[in-house]
């Protein structure tokens, strides 16, 4: 099951690096952090311990429910759909993403720990989407799929306390809450949320 789970994150992933919808995106995020949260959720029951039932709940509560209900309320207050100019476009957003995820698995071949593999494929994936992508919005899920692979980190470190958990799981929400208002002013300040229209700028 754990191995499935961690193939849709995998797919997810790879399927958010090229698409323009942002409702696309965060359907794809909502599946990842599913993925993650039932995957914790299983090692609760297997291990017994009552801080991966804490964090696997904590994590399906806050990233698929409440974070995309903030992400979705914003794009209909800011009437957006997709991005319509990508810095990098979906064909070498998803050979980056082929080859992030081949370089996570490569460098790491003899690690029997598919939880940290797949945690980095996630950091390089958010990076990507956070350096490839224009609008402010989609640059937030590009974050939030880079905490998500920090959450699997943890996870194959087995280490970290539930306190340490919880406080970056919630911290991940206050931060969405205040990129979605950021996100909301930005556009109502300047009737625009692509980021690169802050070069233009002068003081």
């Amino acid at each position: 099951m754990i191995e499935a789970l961690l193939t849709i994150i995998l797919i997810s992933s790879i399927f958010m690096s090229g698409v323009r919808r942002i409702k696309l995106i965060t359907a794809g995020f909502i599946f990842q952090s599913a993925a993650i949260g039932l995957i914790v959720l299983k090692l609760g029951y297997q291990t017994g311990k009552v801080d991966y039932y804490i964090l696997g709940f904590l994590t399906i509560v806050t990233k698929v429910i409440i974070i995309p209900i903030i992400i979705n309320r914003s794009v209909e207050k800011l009437k957006i759909k997709r991005e319509m100019e990508l810095i990098v476009n979906a064909f070498v957003s998803y050979l980056i993403t082929g080859l992030g995820i081949m370089i996570a698995f490569g460098l790491l071949n003899k690690s029997q720990d598919n939880f940290l593999k797949t945690g980095i494929a996630l950091f390089i994936i958010g990076v990507l989407l956070m350096v490839a992508r224009k609008k402010a919005i989609t640059q937030m899920i590009g974050f939030l799929i880079f905490e998500n692979g920090i959450v699997l980190f943890e996870t194959s470190l087995s280490k970290m306390s539930l306190v340490i958990e919880a406080g970056i799981v919630f911290e991940t929400l206050m931060l969405a809450l205040i990129m979605g208002i950021m996100i909301f002013h930005i556009n109502k300040t300047f009737d625009s949320i692509n980021t690169d229209f802050f070069e233009n700028l002068k003081e």
